[in-house]
């Protein structure tokens, strides 16, 4: 409650502040009014994402509600190529998809998945240099990785990335709008789906999210 309650006062100040500052005569400016506007916009956005998260892994914890259904993991990934092509802007985009592979899952929490750990390669790889990859494939189990050539992370900060409200950089994650609630939604998923999620990663060389579903 206290690390969300701080996460939510940051952008609820700013917005406080931006309507004092409306109310004081910037409405009365184009210029001032637009910028105000857009700011407000964009922190109501960003507290907004905060509290569908919060509910989200509340509903969770209490009463999990999965819809488990076998079926092909591999076409829904391809399903989302041109949100992750849209996503991933300048950056290189490789699928290795073994679209013969069934699964049993819930098609909407497996999506949520792949773009919380897509989105995450996003934020961390250069725009015009940086390669995302997407394998699926059968080990064993089921085998889903997400790998990129981004920042990567520091070795002390592994051991607690799917902790709920843990940020390896503060100030990056803030400027874009991350809570820390991200990683730690995807492994509530995968942990009911009787998963698991580990991450291998060097700094300066990048990172790879690796799931193992049951097969």
């Amino acid at each position: 409650v206290s690390d969300a309650s701080h996460e939510l006062r940051t952008p609820l100040t700013s917005i406080h502040g931006f309507i004092e500052i409306l109310m004081r005569g910037a409405a009365e400016k184009p210029e001032q009014k637009e910028k105000a506007l857009q700011s407000m916009y964009a922190e109501s956005a960003r507290a907004n994402k905060l509290i569908e998260d919060l509910l989200f892994l509340a509903k969770i914890d209490r009463v999990p509600s999965f819809e488990m259904k076998k079926g092909a993991l591999g076409d829904v990934i391809l399903e989302m190529e041109a949100q992750l092509k849209l996503l991933a802007r300048n950056r290189k985009l490789e699928f290795f998809v073994d679209q013969k592979i069934e699964a049993v899952f819930d098609k909407d929490k497996m999506k949520q998945v792949i773009l919380n750990l897509f989105y995450n390669a996003v934020q961390h790889t250069d725009e015009d240099t940086g390669v995302i990859t997407v394998s699926l494939q059968k080990d064993g189990g089921i085998m889903l990785m997400i790998a990129d050539n981004g920042t990567g992370i520091a070795p002390e900060h592994v051991p607690h990335l799917f902790d709920r409200f843990y940020r390896a950089e503060t100030s990056r994650s803030r400027q874009s709008g991350g809570a820390g609630l991200g990683l730690a939604i995807t492994k509530t998923i995968i942990d009911s789906h009787n998963g698991t999620i580990e991450v291998k990663s060097e700094q300066g060389k990048g990172s790879v999210f690796i799931i193992r579903l049951p097969g």
